[in-house]
């Protein structure tokens, strides 16, 4: 979709993300801007040009409407300044940067601004959100680290967009929360005089809680257990992540239903038993869960599936 005038550019980018306010930095008459998008699963993927505009995300608009999501953008050309939380992050082309709609934020476009733009429910990034809550409006160079493998990603999905079934998409859109979870669970790692033994055992009782969740019986005991601590010692660690075993678990065994449901491929497969193949015994149970992370029922998440 393309904005032929400044209104309709301001117009197009807060009904494809969030309401926004916006101005002209320059003469209108001669603005230039365009804004296209595609969804890839739970992900919107946009891209956004301008030049030499600002766009804010208000209290006031917050209050309107605020569906708890993340933006994060990769800088594809010209520059810009992204402010969240007194934090001032200035963008050059292969930067990325994370931001988030539930607080005010100000963005700052010069000449010839594009970037590629993930938006995704906050809710996704398993993470704790007082610490997320930091690490907004902050520069992540996109050629080093993990920065190095979002960037080609984003750069790339735009172009296969148009040839990609819909289960591709929600995998793609999957890929891409997951390597920005994961390059935010690094900006995020532990002090190094914090003991390497609770950092291994983290790592340890994640894959091991991955491998087994389609065992009834995974629990805090048994992640515990296969580690030879205490089941009080495993729920001290990850109480100072901001979470615990339980709700890892859990977690991870609705996000497996949810890649199940949204699959052609498991489309004759009984809820129930896509339910119970990932460790929820109890189909009622299994329900409510659901619900309450994904905000519908198995069955309307399946009918409604993108």
């Amino acid at each position: 979709m393309t904005a032929a005038t400044f209104e309709a550019w301001e117009h197009s980018i807060c009904n494809t993300f969030v309401p926004l306010r916006a101005r002209c930095e320059s003469d209108v008459a001669s603005f230039s801007g365009d804004v296209g998008s595609a969804p890839l699963g739970s992900v919107l993927l946009a891209e956004v040009a301008a030049s030499h505009a600002v766009v804010e995300r208000t209290r006031r608009l917050i209050r309107q409407d605020d569906p708890e999501l993340y933006k994060f953008g990769l800088q594809v050309s010209g520059t810009s300044v992204i402010e969240q939380d007194d934090r001032r992050a200035r963008l050059l082309p292969g930067d990325l940067a994370i931001y988030d709609t539930s607080r005010p934020y100000r963005i700052s476009f010069g000449d010839d601004f594009r970037m590629t733009i993930a938006m995704f429910p906050r809710k996704l990034v398993r993470l704790p959100e007082h610490h997320m809550a930091g690490l907004t409006a902050v520069r992540l160079a996109g050629d080093t680290g993990l920065g190095s493998l979002i960037a080609p990603l984003m750069k790339g999905l735009s172009a296969e967009l148009s040839s990609t079934r819909p289960v591709i998409a929600t995998h793609l859109g999957d890929a891409v929360v997951d390597l920005v979870t994961a390059a935010f669970a690094q900006q995020m790692q532990q002090p190094a005089d914090e003991p390497a033994a609770h950092r291994a055992l983290l790592a340890g009782a994640g894959k091991f809680i991955n491998d087994n969740l389609h065992d009834p019986g995974l629990s805090s005991r048994s992640v515990a257990d296969a580690h030879f601590v205490s089941v009080r010692h495993l729920q001290k660690v990850f109480e100072a992540e901001g979470t615990s075993v339980s709700a890892m678990i859990r977690g991870r065994r609705l996000e497996r239903c949810r890649r199940d449901l949204a699959d052609p491929r498991c489309a004759d497969v009984p809820i129930a038993n896509v339910g119970h193949r990932w460790g929820f015994t109890d189909p009622a149970h299994f329900s409510r869960l659901f619900r309450g992370a994904f905000g519908q029922s198995p069955r309307e998440y399946r009918k409604n599936r993108p």
